[in-house]
């Protein structure tokens, strides 16, 4: 009596129980259904070559050998390269070439173009030259430059090799028919020198030689020095 009623407790279901018995049921059947369908997975033994490994090893060292010859033989190329062009250089260094002629311009006959032929001289510059050289009636030598405005004796020494200068160019003065204005234009003849000069010529009517401008009041020695190449005695 006792077993049936263990039986009962443990085999006896509700139908709730039963359609989830049921619902169990059909699943598990699904999915043995499922395994014998679907086709096995096939796992690929592993297949070791004896030989495989070592020529593997071969075909490495191989490259890497290959690699390292191309590599030596990249730096023996720049080598040779650059010895050659080194050679080439000295070759190049130690051959003589005909010396390029000295530009030489006379900066009393030489225009605005040709003066920029000059290292340092630009437009400016050249108009500035001109201008003074035109005042002064020409240069009797070349450090006059260091009397334009702006060149200063780092310019000169630049350009000194390469000026001439044609002093028989000079335009002079005749002191004893120049005007007072005309004679102010001058670089040379300040207003005091001017008005002295005027005053002694009126004075004693004419100059008789270039020398007598020594006796004017406030000629001194180096300002004589400088005017006595632009004046002249009219004979």
């Amino acid at each position: 009596m006792k077993r049936y009623q263990v039986i009962r407790d443990y085999l006896t279901f509700n139908r709730s129980e039963i359609r989830g018995i049921i619902v169990l049921l059909v699943i598990l059947l699904l999915v043995a259904t499922a395994n014998q369908l679907l086709p096995e997975e096939h796992i690929v033994p592993s297949v070791n070559f004896p030989g495989l490994e070592k020529e593997l090893l071969e075909f490495e060292a191989g490259i890497k050998t290959s690699e390292s010859n191309d590599s030596i033989s990249r730096i023996n190329k720049f080598k040779s390269k650059w010895s050659l062009a080194d050679k080439t250089g000295d070759s190049a260094r130690g051959a003589t070439y005909p010396a390029r002629p000295l530009v030489r311009i006379d900066i009393n006959k030489a225009d605005t173009l040709e003066l920029q032929r000059l290292k340092g001289i630009g437009p400016s510059y050249a108009r500035r030259i001109v201008n003074y050289r035109n005042r002064l009636g020409g240069f009797i030598n070349n450090r006059q430059l260091l009397e334009v405005w702006g060149v200063d004796t780092a310019l000169y020494n630049l350009i000194r090799e390469h000026l001439i200068v044609t002093s028989d160019s000079v335009i002079k003065l005749e002191i004893n028919t120049i005007s007072f204005k005309e004679l102010l234009k001058h670089p040379y003849f300040p207003y005091e020198i001017t008005r002295a000069i005027i005053l002694y010529r009126q004075k004693n009517k004419i100059f008789r030689s270039v020398d007598e401008l020594q006796l004017v009041e406030g000629v001194s020695d180096s300002a004589f020095r400088k005017i006595r190449p632009y004046v002249k005695i009219a004979k």
